[in-house]
């Protein structure tokens, strides 16, 4: 509180205390305040500085305020509807607790955002939460700060409606973001060969402050439920095995014979050898090779689960990487690890797609294909990187990307070009 006592009281003094705007018969305070606990001493100071001086300031916070017998979320909603402003001090402490118990009830306290002026205050360095990203913070090593948030304070609610506290900037800071995980909706006794469903009625909540029309989520998903399962019977694991037991016998039966026929030939005298092991050769060999391939199809036939799932899963990423295609404007990215659950991301591919544009501007087929292809191809295992907050990659990159904590889009698919040249003869990326 040190940079905010005697310069910020000097200034409103200088240009007369704003006025504290009267309370509306539905409304108990004029500030509900939300911080972490690791934060909770600057922001007591802060409130109590406020309520120095002005006396006829309510503000409303957890630790003071909160009804006993009430869990968190519903005394937060039910105080953030009674309260003319909301106040959101934010710290990583804040954005990995505070801010996750707001996110889990997203629907409810999105109908509060939209209806009541927010106001960010930036503590300590983190990345803003991806539904502030619209607002730019206040920021308390700002000389000005507290006039400034003051000034924000006494402003009547319709003046700031359709404006935030300064102009919009970019959400490039909150690149990596995991918004969700989506599992298929028939996933409860779902065999482990069956592809599942997703979901096209409705937007998740998670999603809803970065997809708003309902037409562009329908779209992208009902590209992955393309996918099929299989139709023939070795999807039941019953009649692999029972194939393969019959498979087995065949395969004793006949080695059996060939062994046989082996002892046999072991008791002919010595010069008709030769012959013999032509004779032998010629009329069992084709036995063994029988006996051998039929081995390997029971080997075969026992890892086609497995297989399976393989060939459907990198089937299914390109169906992904089509979906991408759709969701890239929208800066949300869907990675896919499993046949049956989806990770959500938040990339804006702008920068990544700037890079493309620079390095291939007179190539055929064109830039634009050329990122295109690489949604198709790549986003969907990009993304699972970036959910998982894991590159395998990592240290093959050298330059710096459009991300602070991993690697950028075209820094991963550069990486993958030059491994798996797939855009075309000597063509790679920089």
């Amino acid at each position: 509180m040190d940079s905010t006592e005697k310069p910020d009281k000097e200034k409103l003094q200088e240009n007369e205390f704003p006025t504290i705007l009267p309370l509306k018969n539905n409304e108990a305070y004029h500030l509900f305040v939300s911080y972490s606990s690791l934060d909770s001493s600057w922001a007591h100071k802060f409130i109590e500085k406020l309520e120095a001086d002005y006396s006829d300031l309510k503000i409303c916070y957890h630790e003071r305020d909160f009804l006993p017998g009430k869990n968190i979320i519903e005394n937060m909603v039910d105080c953030i509807q009674q309260s003319q402003k909301m106040l959101l001090i934010l710290s990583q402490d804040f954005v990995q607790s505070r801010w996750c118990l707001l996110e889990a009830n997203l629907s409810v306290f999105r109908f509060c955002m939209e209806r009541k002026p927010v106001i960010p205050i930036m503590l300590k360095p983190c990345q803003i939460p991806l539904h502030l990203n619209h607002l730019t913070y206040l920021d308390v090593s700002d000389i000005s700060f507290y006039e400034k948030f003051i000034k924000a304070l006494c402003t009547p609610n319709h003046l700031m409606k359709h404006s935030t506290l300064v102009p919009y900037q970019f959400s490039s800071i909150y690149n990596g973001k995991t918004l969700m995980v989506l599992p298929c909706i028939n996933k409860d006794n779902l065999p482990s060969w069956k592809l599942g469903t997703f979901s096209t009625s409705n937007i998740p909540d998670p999603l809803r402050m970065v997809i708003d029309d309902p037409e562009i989520y329908r779209r992208a998903i009902s590209k992955l439920n393309e996918v099929s399962s299989p139709k023939y019977c070795f999807r039941y694991l019953c009649c692999r095995i029972t194939l393969c037991i019959l498979l087995s016998c065949i395969s004793i039966v006949i080695s059996f014979f060939a062994l046989v026929s082996f002892f046999a030939f072991s008791q002919v005298s010595f010069p008709l050898a030769s012959k013999q092991l032509f004779h032998y050769l010629l009329v069992h060999g084709p036995i063994l090779l029988i006996s051998m391939s039929i081995i390997a199809l029971v080997v075969n036939i026992m890892c086609w689960g497995r297989r399976w799932t393989k060939e459907k899963l990198q089937e299914l990423n390109l169906k992904v990487g089509e979906a991408n295609l759709i969701l890239a404007n929208h800066s949300v990215m869907i990675g896919c690890e499993t046949i049956n659950k989806l990770s959500f991301v938040y990339f804006s591919l702008k920068d990544c797609k700037k890079v493309f544009l620079e390095t291939f501007p007179n190539e055929n087929p064109s830039a634009e294909e050329m990122f295109q292809n690489a949604i198709i191809r790549y986003s969907s295992s990009y993304a699972c990187c970036v959910a998982n907050k894991h590159f395998p990659i990592l240290e093959e990159v050298v330059e710096e990307g459009h991300m602070s904590d991993g690697i950028c889009f075209c820094q991963y698919v550069s990486i993958q070009v030059k491994k798996n040249r797939w855009l075309g003869p000597g063509i790679g990326i920089a």
